[in-house]
C-alpha cells in the first residue's frame, strides 16, 4: 500500500492505493480517497493521519515539528 496524489482538473486528491500482481500485470486499486490536498493541509489532517498511523509501526520513528527543514542526530550507546 502507498499514498499518492491524483490530479483532477485544478485540484489534487490524496489517495491510499493497493498494488497486487495478477500474472505479469500489476493491478492498482484505490482503497480510499482522503480528500483534497489543499483542504487537508489547511486543517493539518495529513500530520494527524501520519501521527496516528505511526503508532502501529515498531520500526518507524516519527519526528513532527512545526518547521519544514528538520535536522536530527542520534547516538547509539552501549551494546545492541
Amino acid at each position: 500500500m502507498f499514498a499518492r496524489i491524483k490530479k483532477s482538473g485544478a485540484h489534487q486528491y490524496l489517495q491510499i492505493v493497493e498494488n497486487r500482481r495478477e500474472g505479469k500485470k500489476t493491478i492498482q486499486r484505490v482503497l480510499a480517497t482522503l480528500g483534497r490536498m489543499d483542504h487537508l493541509q489547511e486543517k493539518g489532517e495529513i500530520e494527524n493521519l501520519v501521527r496516528s498511523l505511526s503508532r502501529f509501526s515498531e520500526r518507524v520513528l516519527l519526528v513532527l515539528s512545526g518547521e519544514g527543514d528538520v535536522q536530527a542526530c542520534a547516538k547509539k550507546i552501549g551494546p545492541s
